[in-house]
């Protein structure tokens, strides 16, 4: 059920992406960037577990189905959160998400105290405030996806990563 007259049929962020790919097509590119980085020292399993639990906090449907189906695809599991490592991410991506104002130094020195570069806590910045922008885009549209979507969704990104979804937006921009 979508809020919107124009995207009644709109059953993904990417259609959303694709209504209007000039506006969108630089977020996208910067999804990819954030979401395949190799060098990041988090890899995708655990770049995609901070999406899912961002976008549990943020109760948003569409988000937490689509990256479930991702880690699924990934083989990914319960493990990738039992890492002790996860654990100060998990916690920091908690406090952003919810209560940003209150981020503290003490909350970054947990994460260093955990063995993480600076560089990672970027990345983990990075990854909760793109899917808390995500999150907020879906819920507004009132995208609710299917399970479908997410299976189509979640075997492409695991397979793919972000890129073909910019190839996509850049090919539409550029027609």
């Amino acid at each position: 059920m979508s809020f919107l007259s124009y995207s009644s049929g709109f059953q993904g962020i990417v259609d959303v992406f694709m209504r209007d790919p000039r506006r969108y097509l630089p977020f996208a590119q910067l999804m990819a960037g954030i979401m395949n980085d190799e060098a990041s020292e988090l890899s995708k399993p655990q770049r995609e577990t901070i999406a899912l639990h961002v976008s549990r906090l943020n109760d948003c449907h569409y988000c937490v189905g689509s990256h479930e189906a991702v880690l699924t695809n990934l083989g990914a599991g319960d493990d990738v959160v039992a890492d002790p490592k996860m654990a100060p991410v998990l916690a920091f991506a908690t406090k952003l998400t919810q209560n940003p104002g209150a981020v503290v130094q003490t909350d970054i020195d947990a994460l260093r105290q955990a063995g993480w570069s600076e560089q990672t806590v970027e990345d983990v910045i990075n990854v909760v405030s793109l899917f808390s922008y995500l999150n907020r885009l879906a819920d507004g549209f009132g995208i609710k996806g299917s399970a479908e979507v997410f299976a189509q969704a979640g075997g492409m990104i695991a397979k793919h990563g972000y890129g073909p979804v910019v190839q996509m937006i850049q090919e539409k921009a550029t027609a």
